[in-house]
């Protein structure tokens, strides 16, 4: 998974995420320290959800979901494709 990263808006440098807080479903407050020994900025930073790209197949009927998984990845691509 990749890492999500925070530069220091005094001084450029990579900041630690310390700690986070959920806020909402999509809001999460992340708590972060620069670490450049000579700044030492604490921030927090807010990560928002804004809107979706592909939609979720978790929003399919679990019948459909059930259905395109037994037919062949082929035909998978057919149908989405």
């Amino acid at each position: 998974m990749r890492q999500v990263l925070v530069r220091c808006c005094k001084c450029g440098t990579k900041a630690a995420i310390e700690s986070s807080k959920e806020v909402s479903d999509t809001l999460k407050q992340l708590y972060c320290c620069c670490r450049n020994p000579e700044c030492g900025h604490t921030f927090v930073v807010n990560m928002e959800f804004s809107h979706t790209l592909s939609p979720s197949a978790l929003d399919l009927p679990e019948a459909l979901r059930q259905r395109i998984q037994e037919v062949t990845p082929a035909m998978q691509g057919q149908l989405f494709g």
